[in-house]
């Protein structure tokens, strides 16, 4: 069973999302010229695929993913992802940290680190817990899964998060044209 941190705060209001969302949004701009191609992100769909290349490139398994989960380019990325995926679809950022076992709650990507913490911000649907939704450093680990639950092949990418989003598949079409 989980604890959450406060069942009275709402995902949406968390007193920890606004200062992580100022300093990423303040951050962006250098994050951008540090993956050595700043004219890529538009915050559009198609940026996700180049994301994506771009994680790939920098870990090789979900393993190395977790563990640099706190640095500044995992740390850009994930809003990113969040940012694109919250003006595609009209999400929230969302922020409702809980503990597994009675583990100690840490703030928003704070120095502890307790197992069986999760303390990521989300993006999902204004008004709606967070049940549903996006959390995009999963997404990022996600990327180096091969197999789901049932040993079946899986193959995850960032765009997957939007979904069928027929806008996204009518510009795709017509890049290829």
């Amino acid at each position: 069973m989980a604890d959450l941190a406060d069942p009275g705060v709402a995902p949406q209001t968390h007193p920890d999302l606004p200062a992580w969302l100022i300093e990423r949004a303040q951050s962006f701009e250098q994050w951008a010229e540090d993956t050595s191609t700043p004219g890529t992100w538009d915050f559009s769909p198609q940026s996700l695929d180049a994301l994506e290349d771009l994680i790939r490139s920098r870990y090789g398994s979900d393993a190395e993913s977790l563990a640099a989960r706190r640095d500044a380019f995992l740390q850009g990325a994930c809003w990113y992802i969040g940012e694109v995926v919250c003006r595609a679809q009209g999400a929230v950022w969302k922020f409702e940290p809980f503990a597994v076992k009675g583990a100690e709650l840490p703030s928003l990507f704070g120095e502890a680190d307790p197992s069986g913490v999760v303390d990521d911000p989300c993006v999902g649907v204004p008004g709606e817990d967070t049940e549903g939704a996006i959390y995009p450093m999963g997404a990022v680990h996600g990327l180096f899964s091969t197999e789901d639950e049932l040993g079946n092949p899986i193959a995850q990418h960032l765009s997957d998060l939007l979904g069928d989003s027929d806008e996204y598949d009518e510009e795709e079409e017509q890049e290829q044209e």
